[in-house]
């Protein structure tokens, strides 16, 4: 079955893990811009994950790049949305951003700790791009970006329900709200699982 190749390939990567933070050079306001895009309402997926407080809260940053520090609050701990805020922009001239992470279940098995990842700028009122985030321990947890490629095959071929707009960038897709997504999803195809952003707990204080 689909839905087990994924675990599987993630397995194989804790075995390697030396591997993964060193290929851990997406940060995540790259994930949070990169395009072509593919988005997804804010109930995309099975169930809210109901967060807790010492599991998120505090201060995280990608393995590799220490000095891009967000703070993470839980907005609303029963629809599994946190709020992201940057700590220390590179361009000093702007205001710290913004982020919304909504954390969905998947609809696999509990062992597998998948969970869909919906990313948002706080500012904009569309739809979040959609991610995939598996925790390892309350101090790290990893982040992919999807494979727009293969999005984009399987909307054209109706593997996958949803829409697709032509950009200059490369086309914007739109996932439908279906529950027949969701466990085709787990697919590695659909998921650069190899690339992950390795997001880790700061020993920063406050």
């Amino acid at each position: 079955m689909l839905v087990c190749n994924l675990p599987d390939c993630i397995s194989y990567s804790k075995m390697n893990m030396k591997t993964l933070y060193l290929s851990a050079c997406i940060a995540l306001t790259v994930l949070l811009t990169a395009c072509p895009e593919t988005h997804v309402a804010d109930d995309f997926g099975s169930a809210a994950v109901t967060l807790k407080t010492a599991e998120w809260e505090g201060l995280w940053h990608p393995a590799e790049h220490d000095d891009e520090v967000f703070i993470f609050r839980i907005r609303d701990a029963e629809k599994g949305l946190l709020e992201l805020q940057e700590v220390s922009p590179k361009d000093k001239a702007k205001k710290p951003e913004f982020f919304t992470l909504a954390l969905r279940e998947t609809g696999a098995k509990a062992e597998s700790k998948l969970l869909f990842a919906i990313l948002k700028d706080s500012a904009k009122t569309e739809n979040g791009t959609l991610h995939l985030l598996r925790r390892s321990d309350h101090n790290a947890f990893l982040l992919w970006a999807i494979n727009q490629d293969a999005v984009t095959a399987a909307l054209k071929s109706g593997e996958l329900q949803g829409t697709s707009k032509p950009d200059k960038d490369g086309p914007h897709h739109t996932l439908a709200t279906d529950p027949a997504n969701y466990p085709k999803l787990l697919d590695p195809k659909f998921w650069k699982w190899t690339e992950p952003s390795v997001m880790v707990r700061s020993k920063r204080p406050r």
